[in-house]
């Protein structure tokens, strides 16, 4: 494995501390499509917890200088910003990266063994969550022997990939929120073993998160559902209304993403709107899924917005015309 880890910049956006509160260090990985929904994520976690000192690792792949500037916006004076350039040497094996999975999101590979020079402890998100409270009770989960505190997957997850990765049921971890022991990460090598596993050749259905399962296979902490539920939007829904006060971390799984008007909810409207990302224009729907398109008519008749629902059924026509072709 190349000494610099695959980073070709690294930039301290800003550094603020209170000397009377502890530190907890953050890290979220991803490429310019989901910048905005990164700062969101930071944005809820900022707003849930001013009673500790946030130091935020960007692990960014290929995002524009633009995009990075707006989180200067998230400036507090409990909130520090590190981030982290992906060089052009960054790739992973092609064949496994299915079901929205993205190459960037691999670099959590890298994150535990550069930030064991300043933390033992880090708190890996996926960007496609919302932190819903304090995140205390997480972060002092005891890691003593363990590679990470995560939690349990859906059981219909548990029945496949369990037998894939050898794994007994139950014990199949969504990898969207990991609170991870740097020190044990590094002192086992786990960054080489987990680009070795990924780019071996084999297809993993879920990527990185198989490779972590393996990986970390009995040296984890079960915590409970709380602090990553596991939530499935559906067009003009409300799923996270139905989530219980006690929710820590919210994370929106499927290519449903609350970003978009079709599946923004009433709930992520409110975080959305009291970040820097307020003003920014919401894509409908996900381009590669035309489909959403008349889903999201479908929805407006229903709220008899008849023009706009004409409108977007039109623009399904056009985008099935042209796959065709």
């Amino acid at each position: 494995m190349k000494e610099n880890l695959f980073i070709k910049k690294i930039t301290t956006l800003f550094e603020n501390a209170q000397a009377s509160l502890e530190t907890t260090h953050i890290a979220f990985c991803f490429d310019d499509n989901y910048a905005m929904p990164a700062g969101i994520a930071m944005s809820s976690v900022i707003s849930n917890n001013l009673d500790k000192n946030l130091v935020f690792h960007l692990f960014a792949n290929n995002v524009t200088n633009e995009k990075i500037s707006r989180f200067n916006q998230l400036n507090n004076d409990n909130v520090s910003i590190i981030c982290y350039e992906i060089g052009d040497d960054f790739s992973i094996n092609p064949d496994t990266l299915v079901l929205h999975v993205s190459a960037s999101t691999c670099l959590r590979f890298v994150v535990p063994q550069i930030l064991n020079k300043v933390t033992s402890r880090v708190l890996y998100l996926d960007c496609d969550v919302l932190c819903t409270n304090n995140l205390n009770e997480l972060i002092h989960t005891d890691l003593s022997d363990k590679y990470a505190a995560v939690v349990p997957d859906v059981d219909k997850t548990q029945e496949k990939q369990c037998p894939a990765c050898d794994i007994p049921y139950g014990e199949y971890f969504n990898a969207g929120m990991i609170y991870i022991n740097t020190d044990m990460w590094v002192d086992n090598n786990l960054t080489d073993k987990a680009f070795a596993m990924i780019n071996s050749g084999k297809v993993y259905k879920f990527a990185d998160q198989d490779v972590l399962n393996i990986l970390m296979q009995g040296k984890t902490v079960f915590l409970p559902k709380r602090f990553n539920i596991l939530t499935s939007l559906t067009v003009g829904g409300k799923e996270d209304n139905m989530i219980g006060n006690d929710a820590v971390i919210i994370h929106y799984v499927t290519g449903n993403k609350p970003w978009y008007q079709l599946y923004l909810t009433p709930l992520y409207q409110r975080y959305l709107s009291s970040s820097p990302w307020a003003n920014d224009k919401l894509l409908v729907a996900n381009e590669n899924a035309p489909s959403t398109t008349r889903r999201y008519a479908k929805l407006l008749a229903s709220q008899h917005k008849y023009f706009a629902a004409i409108k977007y059924y039109l623009l399904y026509l056009k985008h099935k015309a042209c796959k065709k072709h």
